[in-house]
């Protein structure tokens, strides 16, 4: 997989990579805060948690917004994209108080993930690319118009190569 491809590539198929890559960076660095907050910074759990939280968020928008979806980041989307992770998190929340009746509490947040990681991304695309939230109504406007499903397919295929 060429790097510099699926960086610049408006490929739906590059944009949900870039999407899992910002969102494992973002929850690394949650932790990662997590861990200086409490130890290096003696702040006690909760509070690092919420401040950790708190950093990833602002890194993983600006990112998403930048290198997911190349947008720029302007207030509407800042509210779009706090509206569908707030959604996303009551929606897992709700799923593992299912899930837990059935596959019990340890395994109860993995599948409400499966679901939730698409919702959030078909959530959070929505957020930067809506005219509502101020993007141009598709991530994909800065190509020609006249470019095809075909043509997508083949750029998606040689991101693979």
């Amino acid at each position: 997989m060429n790097l510099k491809k699926l960086i610049n590539s408006n490929s739906r198929f590059a944009e949900i990579v870039r999407f899992g890559l910002v969102g494992a960076l973002a929850t690394v660095l949650q932790y990662g805060f997590y861990v200086i907050f409490v130890h290096a910074v003696g702040v006690k759990a909760v509070p690092s948690s919420m401040i950790s939280y708190a950093l990833s968020f602002i890194v993983n928008f600006f990112l998403s917004s930048y290198f997911t979806f190349h947008t720029r980041p302007n207030a509407k989307k800042g509210v779009g994209f706090t509206l569908s992770h707030l959604f996303n998190m009551g929606l897992q929340t709700g799923l593992v108080a299912i899930f837990q009746q059935i596959v019990g509490k340890t395994l109860a947040l993995l599948p409400a993930m499966a679901i939730c990681i698409p919702v959030n991304y078909i959530l959070v695309r929505f957020a930067f690319t809506s005219k509502i939230f101020g993007g141009k109504g598709n991530s994909r406007s800065q190509m020609n118009r006249t470019e095809s499903s075909e043509t997508l397919l083949q750029e998606d295929e040689a991101l693979l190569k």
